[in-house]
Parts: structure tokens; sequence; C-alpha cells
């Protein structure tokens, strides 16, 4: 099986708003999110110290999932990448046939979601964020660095 993913479509796609919620929803397609989601969501700003204005990892979001609490914070995706969503029009009959997924909406950041605990730097997801820049790093080519002082 191989998975093709058809990037045409990939331009038109709108800009969304996403969440990462810590479990698994029993449905694909669209759902109400707006309605009965994002209108109990409340944000609130942590305390940092003396830090005049708030950023993005200074605002910490409260709401709730089928009665559950839910503490969460907005992740940027790294510069040079964009956030897909993708969709498959038909599903396979057998898992040895070929998928196609298709673009549907992008997003530059989006919200991750922890069960009642405060999102920290030590998420899975936050630190998969990290390791792109850190990869980037490691995988750039090193200039050589010419000692002004002689060797004996």
């Amino acid at each position: 099986m191989a998975l093709y993913i058809d990037g045409s479509s990939l331009n038109a796609s709108k800009d969304t708003t996403c969440h990462l919620l810590p479990c698994k929803v029993e449905h694909n397609g669209d759902a109400s999110v707006d309605s009965y989601f994002t209108t109990a969501i409340r944000k609130s700003e942590l305390d940092r110290g003396s830090s005049s204005s708030a950023e993005n990892d200074d605002i910490e979001f409260t709401g709730s999932f089928r009665g559950r609490p839910l503490k969460g914070r907005d992740l940027q995706i790294p510069s040079g990448y964009t956030g897909v969503v993708l969709k498959e029009a038909h599903k396979p009959f057998t898992e040895d046939e070929d998928r196609t997924l298709k673009p549907t909406h992008t997003f530059k950041s989006f919200t991750y979601w922890n069960w009642d605990t405060p999102p920290s730097v030590n998420d899975n997801i936050k630190k998969a964020m990290d390791w792109i820049d850190l990869a980037h790093v490691l995988h750039s080519p090193v200039e050589e660095h010419n000692d002004s002082k002689g060797s004996t």
C-alpha cells in the first residue's frame, strides 16, 4: 500500500483553527466546534514575573470536553512549515490498496490540550515541535573555524 498526498489543491485550502485533544473521537467529518467547544474556552494569563506584555507562551486556555476539564496552550508551526488538514475522499476496500489524501485546510498554529494538567515543556507535542528546529541546526553545514594561533 502506498500513501499519496494530492498537493494540487493545497494553495486553494482555507486557513483554519485547529485543536489537538488528548483523546480519540470516533467521528470522521465536520463538527460544530465553533458552536459547542470554542465558545466555552476561557483564556488566562500566566504570571511569569515582571513581563509587561502577554506572549503566546504566557496564555493558557481552559475548557472542557464531555464534562472533563482541559488545559491548553497555543503552539506555532515552525517557520518554513505549514500545518495541513488532510481528507481521504475514497476509502480503500482492502489494506493493500493505494490511498490518496487531499488537503482541505491549512494552519499556522494550533491549540493543544491536556486533561486537567497545565501544558508544559515536557509535553510530547511540545518536544516534537522543538525537535524540528533542533534537527535543522544538527543537519545544517558546519563552517570551519580557523584558529588564529599557530600549533606547534
